[in-house]
């Protein structure tokens, strides 16, 4: 018995020594791999059946063992597309030597195309905002608005070298959403399998394209000394359709203009109703040209009508710069003097008209930071007032701090430094009648400069339809001819609440102490659009 133990006990520890010689020959991690192979299956089946979560945590797994392959990368790739974490599978196709690959190409293409919660369509707020250089609000909303965080047109070249399934079709229709070339991404739509994602799309193309009234309306009060003062209602009737990917539009628009009490001209306020209305068109011709062309007339209760336009060709260079080229015509909405003009010596005098040919530059820095840049010559001219030719730029640098529209509620942070230069023949701020008595013409220094840093917030509310935005600059202007140094600064807010996809409110307040004036603004907006949704 004794020696059957011993006999026993040699076997087992000989059998352990070699064992344990086994595994040393032998990694673990091939044991590991054998079994994550074996899984791959069983991911194929998820893929197939759409259960990305599923197929996510095995592919987490694997990827991060030593039994990384490319298959499972590219799978891995696949599936967090699936699941819209865009930036991981980008991060992942990076690491591994895969963007030129075709799932890197589709995530490349799947990053550059957000669909943006802002369009670059005429909005009622471009004919109803107070035109004047000290509006700073009015011209970094108007430069933003052509700020795009995505790169549409590079996403287009490289969709166009993928093979034409409903994933890569799909994107090009969100990518021509975002060019606004509705036309051409509704097209596509049409020819897609009716999925929920395509369903929506469809509608918000219709929603963009649909007839829409809008209704708006504006007041402004301005803090000057009565023969400066000038306040202003305006109700604007706007009507709007889209013809393949140009909107075509009607506006209409009532202003009551207000003076202050003017020396010489009785003790009331003077007013005048004038009526303005405009025809026009404006949207992208193709990837690389946008349009805006229109011509419209202000007609005064006293002395004539005067002939109105906005108008310019843009041109995109590629997603990082574009030019702009315009011409801008319209009165000085300054003084009630230089707006609507008044009698001095029993001459009606002023009544200005601003006359302005410009070119805009925006171009896209690294770091989600940009630059753009304004230069413009003009005349303005009045009833019994000297042409008054001047120059204008505007040179600024900004940076986008945070754009995600993931976040529930601030999605936007923007921050931009500006400068403004200007400079006229002649100062035609003062005008004096025989008496000496003074009224106040439209602020035109013989130099001018701000210099400001304006800050941009915007946001979503989680879950609901309200979105809203707030904003504030502050800086320092100088002139000479008069000399003039004065600290700058104002504040907007700003709320767009969606009813439906068929009514939708604006409201904006603004206040700024600039130039010569301080201004509170208000605007209101009710949009209208008449379509037919498809049902999902």
């Amino acid at each position: 018995m004794k020696k059957l133990l011993i006999f026993t006990a040699l076997i087992s520890f000989l059998f352990n020594l070699s064992y344990a010689e086994t595994l040393d020959d032998y990694s673990l991690d091939d044991f590991a791999c054998s079994y994550y192979e074996e899984m791959l299956s069983q991911v194929d089946s998820y893929i197939e059946q759409e259960m990305y979560s599923e197929a996510e945590q095995e592919l987490f797994n694997l990827y991060n063992s030593d039994c990384k392959t490319e298959d499972v990368a590219k799978k891995y790739i696949f599936v967090l597309n699936k699941l819209k974490k865009v930036n991981e599978a980008y991060e992942i196709a990076k690491d591994n030597d895969l963007l030129e690959s075709d799932i890197g190409l589709l995530v490349q293409a799947e990053r550059n195309i957000p669909i943006k919660d802002y369009t670059q369509a005429r909005s009622v707020y471009d004919n109803i905002l107070v035109k004047s250089p000290y509006d700073k609000f009015a011209q970094m909303g108007l430069t933003h608005s052509y700020i795009s965080e995505g790169s549409e047109l590079k996403a287009l070249q490289e969709l166009k070298k993928l093979p034409e399934d409903y994933e890569i079709q799909y994107l090009k229709a969100k990518a021509y959403y975002n060019l606004e070339l509705f036309e051409n991404s509704y097209r596509i739509l049409q020819n897609l399998p009716e999925t929920d994602e395509v369903l929506k799309l469809q509608n918000e193309i219709k929603r963009k394209r649909a007839y829409q009234f809008v209704m708006g309306y504006e007041l402004y009060v301005q803090k000057l000394n009565e023969e400066f003062k000038m306040d202003a209602n305006k109700i604007a009737f706007s009507n709007s359709c889209y013809e393949k990917n140009m909107q075509i539009y009607l506006d209409y628009i009532m202003f009551l203009y207000t003076s202050g009490v003017l020396s010489g001209q009785g003790p009331e306020p003077l007013n005048d109703f004038t009526n303005e209305i405009r025809l026009g068109t404006q949207g992208r011709l193709n990837e690389k040209i946008a349009l805006r062309g229109d011509i419209g007339i202000k007609a005064f209760q006293q002395y004539g009508v005067m002939l109105l336009t906005d108008s310019w060709i843009k041109y995109y260079l590629n997603d990082k710069f574009n030019v702009k080229l315009g011409f801008h015509r319209n009165n000085t909405e300054q003084t009630f003097l230089s707006a609507v003009g008044v009698n001095i010596d029993g001459r009606f005098t002023g009544q200005v008209v601003d006359n302005n040919l410009y070119l805009d530059l925006t171009y896209r820095l690294p770091y989600r930071s940009y630059l753009f840049a304004k230069g413009g010559i003009g005349v303005k001219d009045g009833y019994n007032m000297p042409n008054n030719p001047y120059w204008e730029g505007m040179l600024g640098i900004g940076k986008l701090f945070r754009y995600d529209l993931s976040k529930p509620f601030l999605q936007k942070i923007s921050v931009d430094l500006v400068t403004y230069q200007s400079g006229y023949k002649y100062n035609q701020e003062f005008l004096y009648d025989s008496k000496g008595l003074l009224y106040g013409g439209y602020f035109s220094p013989e130099w001018y400069s701000d210099n400001t840093l304006n800050i941009n917030f915007a946001g979503k509310v989680k879950n609901t339809n309200l979105s809203y935005g707030f904003g504030i600059f502050s800086g320092w202007q100088l002139s000479n001819s008069p000399i003039d140094s004065l600290y700058i600064y104002g504040g907007s807010v700003d709320g767009k609440y969606r009813l439906n996809d068929y009514i939708s409110l604006d409201i904006q307040y603004r206040y700024y102490r600039y130039a010569n004036i301080t201004r509170n603004q208000f605007l209101f907006n009710i949009m209208i659009s008449i379509f037919k949704s498809n049902k999902k």
